[in-house]
């Protein structure tokens, strides 16, 4: 274990007690925030709220949690019900560490809290209307966690041990409202971290395609067996050019022939285009059912696997039909890299230097120092590398999970990249191909508008290179494949959403006349 171990939830569900089992256990420090908070004012809870009110307690309490996040270091903290109210300190929280939210009981609730009379929150005539009202304003807070436990009637060991075999797994989170989940990075992972996310399917559907199913398929299914479940698998054709709406009717077919059901789940076991089509079959078989990603190629790791985008291709139209619809959680064993075409491993990492020039100045000189052996798949750096993308990526997600707003800045490089990947018909270039010539073209129309510095394109042009990615313009179809942006999905109107970089970790979203990129694109194809 590397990070805290947050443990939340609402008051009385065993958060102290657990916590210090965990602790022990582990043999790590135990910190228990409301007594760290009561050490520092030299006052009890119920002294605070009655001399400073809930405002000041919930200010300490949040100078409390934010100075141990800022050096997270391995330790169990059992919060108060009322820690991670805010969302700005919630990403946070589950950024820095692994958040894992305690439920009990309505009525074990009011019988555990509600005899306590220490409680400053229930003071009054009637504790169990209070703890209701309570329970419904911190909802949405509780749900954003990387797991929930129901502590109800069970033993405080069989409790701790769960979590801590959670807290050991080490990860990331993914805050998206009641459809919050994890994602495991690591080598080996499959055998042991997807039985249990099956338990409450009725069934399963393993979808693959021909070229990963012979590789990974039989290991996947015997995982998923393993767990008692009837599991059927469907074998879908490989290629973004079989990414329609004709492929993904093949799977509802298939469901709807082993009788799936609302409770049947999907997972997902390919690229991103299989990963896509899966998540998308999931959304609308049924109005809705659970699935699970299983990415085996790069991309699909660092990009496709959180946000919760699913879609199919229409015509030009690139990820045209399709619907926000998160998975349960997702694993990425970074061994089945390891059998991944150097072109598509190579290809993938356009994506990950988009990501660090998004977010991550650390990984941009990680790729920078390194190239040889990442192009070499080393494992340790390969799973660093998707860590930082996927713990940049889900901070932007659970910030705008929807693409409103700030999760637009994802399409860096992606808007004249993908006008290059559908005039090569999806077969030209790879995704990732794309998107490194997207990112050269980016940087330069952002030189062009004064909004990126030269030198900025210059080394991130030098890095893609060095990466043994496309960079040259002029050998790409650039103005021709600008008529395809009135396609795009960021067009509103005559005008089009271009992101553009000022800085690494500076990237904004402008509107920009269709017309006149398309103008830009012209310039720059002819430097």
């Amino acid at each position: 274990m590397k990070r805290p171990l947050l443990l939340n939830g609402f008051m009385a569900t065993g958060k102290s007690t657990v916590g210090r089992l965990i602790a022990q256990e582990t043999g790590t420090p135990f910190v228990d925030l409301d007594a760290a908070i009561e050490a520092a004012a030299g006052a009890s809870i119920p002294e605070i709220f009655n001399n400073e009110g809930e405002a000041g307690f919930r200010d300490r309490e949040h100078r409390a949690l934010s100075d141990l996040l800022e050096t997270p270091i391995a330790q169990v903290i059992a919060l108060g019900g009322g820690a991670l109210l805010m969302r700005e300190i919630r990403l946070t929280a589950m950024d820095r560490g692994v958040v894992v939210c305690l439920h009990a009981e309505l009525s074990e609730l009011i019988t555990r809290a509600g005899a306590d009379g220490s409680r400053p929150l229930l003071a009054g005539p009637n504790p169990q209307a209070q703890i209701e009202r309570l329970l419904t304003l911190r909802s949405p807070a509780y749900e954003e966690a990387h797991c929930q436990v129901n502590t109800g009637g069970r033993d405080p060991t069989e409790i701790a041990e769960e979590i801590r075999k959670f807290w050991q797994r080490d990860p990331m989170g993914v805050a998206a409202g009641s459809s919050s989940y994890a994602v495991d990075i690591g080598r080996s992972l499959v055998a042991t971290i997807l039985p249990p996310q099956l338990s409450s399917a009725s069934s399963a559907i393993l979808v693959t395609d021909a070229n990963v199913g012979p590789l990974h398929g039989d290991g996947t299914q015997t995982a998923m067996e393993s767990t008692g479940l009837s599991v059927s698998r469907y074998t879908l054709t490989p290629g973004e050019e079989h990414k329609t709406i004709a492929a993904v009717e093949k799977i509802w077919k298939h469901a709807q022939s082993q009788g799936a059901d609302r409770s049947t789940i999907f997972v997902g076991l390919g690229g991103g285009v299989c990963t896509d089509m899966t998540g998308f079959a999931s959304a609308s078989w049924m109005r809705g059912t659970p699935w699970i990603g299983l990415p085996t190629t790069m991309l699909a790791m660092v990009d496709a696997s959180v946000g919760g985008k699913t879609a199919v291709d229409l015509g030009a139209g690139k990820n045209a039909v399709g619907a926000f619809w998160q998975p349960r959680g997702v694993i990425c064993d970074v061994d089945f890299l390891q059998t991944e075409s150097a072109r598509g491993f190579k290809s993938a990492l356009a994506e990950v230097v988009k990501t660090a020039l998004i977010g991550d100045s650390k990984l941009f000189e990680l790729l920078e120092k390194s190239p040889r052996d990442v192009l070499a798949r080393d494992p340790d750096l390969t799973t660093e590398l998707v860590r930082r993308c996927i713990r940049v990526k889900s901070h932007i997600v659970g910030l705008d999970a929807r693409e409103g707003g700030v999760r637009a800045t994802l399409n860096l490089g992606h808007t004249l990249g993908h006008a290059l990947e559908a005039y090569g018909g999806y077969g030209k270039l790879t995704h990732g191909e794309a998107i490194s010539l997207g990112l050269v073209a980016a940087l330069q129309v952002g030189v062009r508008l004064g909004l990126t510095p030269p030198e900025l394109s210059e080394r991130t042009t030098r890095l893609l290179q060095q990466l043994d990615l496309p960079t040259d313009l002029a050998k790409q179809p650039l103005v021709k494949a600008t008529s395809l942006l009135t396609h795009d999905k960021k067009r509103i109107g005559k005008s089009i959403k271009f992101i553009a970089a000022k800085a690494i970790g500076d990237v904004l979203t402008i509107s920009l006349p269709v017309d006149d990129l398309a103008a830009e694109a012209a310039a720059i194809a002819k430097l």
